[in-house]
């Protein structure tokens, strides 16, 4: 199984306040965007629609790349913390800031719920 880093854009990035739950899994953190829209929710977390669509902006987040030994862990835990709140997982290319594209874990919504509304940035607080 090729390893794959996992593209988070929300409370799962470096100062968020899920990131505790994976921080001794994570070997490097790298900026990176994928094209999208985000969306806001009641909950305290946005969503990602449309990852990688042409037309969208560039939403920043990070591309976590675990230690070799943490891997499935890291990618188990995530799992669980984003299929409870009702995201996907797939895998989309994603841009380093060298302009590098890579491909990556992400999770997102194909369609919005009704509790969730447009987020007018593209970057997550």
């Amino acid at each position: 199984m090729e390893k794959l880093p996992v593209f988070v854009y929300g409370t799962l990035k470096p100062e968020g306040k899920l990131y505790h739950h994976i921080a001794h899994t994570v070997r490097e953190i790298v900026p990176a965007s994928i094209r999208g829209q985000l969306y806001d929710t009641p909950f305290g977390y946005p969503l990602l629609l449309h990852p990688g669509d042409e037309g969208y902006p560039h939403i920043s987040g990070f591309l976590l790349i675990a230690i070799d030994e943490f891997y499935e862990e890291m990618v188990r835990t995530i799992d669980v913390i984003e299929g409870e709140a009702g995201f996907e997982k797939g895998v989309g290319e994603v841009l380093m800031e060298s302009g590098q594209v890579v491909q990556a874990i992400i999770y997102f919504f194909r369609e919005p719920p009704r509790y969730a509304h447009p987020y007018p940035g593209t970057c997550w607080p």
